[in-house]
């Protein structure tokens, strides 16, 4: 019975893991960038919200558009979940990154 518990709650926490993997937008790797190539670099981008990492600078940034205005991208604050989720991605690089104040 126990065992059974157990087991469950692990099933469900590799779940819930991979669920915010899978729901994690583009992340875009631009190491040392200047302001001018993020934006570049984030205008090619198709998806609403964009990760911007600088493993140079070891930080990272959020930015997000309206696809229904076509608007050009904001930098917006990023929540820690976010920062975790990628600096978990990253975690084989040895390195932790930080949440760039927009």
């Amino acid at each position: 019975m126990n065992n059974k518990i157990k087991a469950t709650l692990i099933s469900l926490t590799l779940l819930f893991t991979s669920t915010s993997y899978a729901a994690m937008s583009e992340i875009a790797v631009c190491n040392d960038c200047s302001t001018q190539e993020i934006n570049t670099l984030i205008n090619k981008q198709a998806s609403e919200n964009i990760y911007v990492v600088d493993f140079v600078n070891r930080t990272a940034q959020k930015f997000t558009s309206d696809s229904d205005t076509n608007s050009q991208p904001i930098a917006v604050a990023m929540s820690v979940s976010e920062l975790n989720t990628i600096n978990n991605r990253y975690e084989y690089r040895k390195t932790h990154l930080r949440a760039v104040k927009p």
